[in-house]
This record gives C-alpha cells, sequence and structure tokens, in this order.
C-alpha cells in the first residue's frame, strides 16, 4: 500500500506560515499601540497583532551613526 498521493496531498497544502510579510499597519489608541497584518506568503492567510508602540519602538535597539 502506497501513500504517494496523500504525502503529495499534505505536502502541497500544509503550511507551515514560515514566510511572512507586513501586509497593513496602523497607529491605535491615540497613539499607545500599533496593530499589524501579517501575510502568509504561500497560503495568503492574514493574522492581526497589537502591540505596544513604545515596546516595538525600544525593541528597534537603535545606536549613534557618525
Amino acid at each position: 500500500m502506497s501513500n504517494g498521493r496523500g504525502q503529495e496531498y499534505l505536502d502541497e497544502n500544509f503550511c507551515s506560515h514560515d514566510d511572512v510579510f507586513i501586509s497593513y499597519f496602523e497607529i491605535i489608541n491615540e497613539g499607545d499601540d500599533v496593530r499589524v497584518t501579517i501575510q502568509c506568503e504561500k497560503c495568503r492567510k492574514t493574522q492581526a497583532h497589537t502591540l505596544e508602540l513604545a515596546e516595538v519602538i525600544y525593541d528597534l535597539d537603535l545606536r549613534w551613526e557618525e
């Protein structure tokens, strides 16, 4: 018994959402937060996250440049 086609189907349709990009963002809550929508390149599903804007900016870890 072969599971060839079953494995092909899984390989074609399984998505680990490894390759995502930011498709949209907006500043909300009077500038305190940012709402970021990410989208998967493979399956095109989207997911939204609300992040604290100050935390995002501090995480950039900017350095002084000469």
